[in-house]
């Protein structure tokens, strides 16, 4: 029965033109949204290079000085070796490298910056991470293929199987199929497993097409990314399938279904993020600025009473007294204060938003949506805990790069080309313990699960008696 069953739903396939609608369509949508991801992703690497670009042009031209200096040579712009110069106005690169896989999902990379310049004149870590606020921008997202696989992959399924049982239903051929010793459910079940694997062969063809058109390298992430596409497909295939069962009519099924697929797709991940900015509003980031230049304000004036209070805290310090050197000692002992002051406020910032992010993490198990696109994002490495990471690792560097100058500032000595060569330099390593990727996929697959055993149970009890 199962062969016969396969034999006759391939046939049916084959002389549906819709299906070879279906082929053409998919291919069209995972080429073009893998167009844009690469077009995001060259983007980013062009940005990234002119950034590596312009901070080689100020570190060459303090080397050349301190080479010059080296040999005996006295420039005219000797000044550019100055501990401050190097701090603040040279600086040190940090850059979110770009993975491969983020052609596939743009994620957060469009709103949050991935390269920044690390000086010990402020607190940039705290400072240059803001969202863009375009909200169509925000609203609608990219068009990835993320994008295509979340959004629209579950309508071509819903289109793709609504009425599997009850257009035979409506035919008469169920009951006629009903008189014979089969179980209805598990008949149709075997038409929804063809078309499952109809379907995923026809996304797997596009996506390798679209895989290779635009240069993605096979790696463990690219199959985990496969895995998580078929355990999202079976997931509305058995929802369907549910819907297919509980239904009366072709009609009513495709109300029900595009009904459910507004709630899980679009309602449920807009109830969750207002939900979770409810419980956990965000403190104004305008009063956040605000009370920095306050306090800095406030510092400047009182400098040389917080210079004095830094060396009695810092007596190793004590070198050259009555140096030229006093206005940027006190700025830097004014920036360690500072910190101290602000510390709490930022702390309650990044809190905040840490308790909102794991809530929605929490969540997420409500909608395969938010489980799909919480996977692909984190394997194309442009999700909020990837910038996050980002974000805590420059504030890191921040605080590193500026304690090394400290001694220099104090000393007032110029760097020589041993000391640049020295130079603490940012590396930008991802933490892999936080990934949950695997999860995702079991999690998806249990709610299949979960639905198809359900649809199978419903036979005796319902599948027959409406009959």
């Amino acid at each position: 029965m199962v062969a016969q069953n396969i034999r006759h739903e391939i046939r049916l396939l084959s002389r549906n033109q819709w299906f070879v609608s279906l082929t053409i369509v998919l291919i069209t949508l995972c080429l073009y949204a893998g167009y844009n991801g690469q077009n995001h992703f060259e983007k980013r690497q062009i940005d990234q290079q002119q950034a590596i670009t312009s901070q080689e042009v100020k570190e060459n031209e303090v080397r050349e000085v301190a080479l010059a200096v080296n040999q005996g040579e006295e420039p005219k712009n000797a000044n550019v070796l100055s501990p401050t110069n190097v701090a603040m106005r040279r600086g040190s690169l940090a850059i979110m490298p770009a993975n491969e896989m983020s052609k596939l999902a743009v994620g957060q990379s469009d709103l949050y910056t991935h390269q920044l310049t690390i000086s010990a004149r402020e607190d940039l870590a705290t400072l240059s991470f803001n969202e863009l606020s375009n909200p169509v921008q925000l609203l609608f997202g990219n068009f990835d293929l993320t994008f295509v696989l979340t959004y629209l992959i579950p309508l071509i399924i819903i289109a793709f199987t609504y009425n599997l049982r009850s257009q035979e239903l409506e035919s008469g051929r169920l009951k006629l199929l009903a008189s014979n010793p089969i179980r209805t459910n598990l008949w149709l079940l075997q038409r929804f497993v063809i078309r499952y694997f109809s379907l995923a062969l026809i996304l797997t063809g596009s996506l390798v097409i679209t895989i290779l058109w635009i240069g993605i390298p096979l790696s463990s992430e690219l199959f985990t990314f496969f895995l998580l596409v078929y355990a999202y497909m079976a997931v509305w295939f058995s929802i369907s399938f549910l819907a297919n069962i509980l239904g009366k009519s072709s009609s009513k099924n495709a109300v029900s279904l595009i009904s459910i697929w507004i709630l899980l797709v679009l309602v449920t991940p807009t109830v969750i993020n207002q939900t979770v900015n409810i419980a956990y509003p965000m403190p104004s980031r305008v009063a956040l600025l605000n009370e920095i230049r306050e306090t800095k304000k406030e510092l400047s004036k009182e400098q040389d009473k917080v210079l004095d209070e830094y060396l009695r805290n810092h007596p190793e310090l004590i070198k050259n007294e009555g140096n030229s050197s006093g206005y940027w000692q006190g700025y830097f002992a004014s920036q360690e204060l500072l910190e101290k002051t602000l510390e709490p406020i930022v702390n309650r910032y990044d809190q905040q938003l840490i308790k909102q992010q794991n809530s929605v993490n929490s969540w997420r198990f409500l909608s395969p949506a938010i489980l799909f696109q919480d996977g692909s994002t984190q394997l194309a490495g442009t999700s909020s805990n990837d910038y996050n990471e980002f974000k805590s690792s420059i504030k890191e560097f921040s605080f590193i790069w500026r304690e090394h100058f400290i001694p220099y500032v104090f000393s007032n000595k110029s760097l020589e080309l041993s000391d640049l060569q020295s130079l603490p330099t940012y590396q930008f390593a991802k933490n892999q313990d936080g990934l949950h990727v695997g999860l995702n996929i079991i999690s998806l697959f249990i709610i299949s699960a979960a639905l198809i055993g359900r649809g199978l149970m419903l036979e005796e009890v319902k599948g027959l008696t409406r009959l």
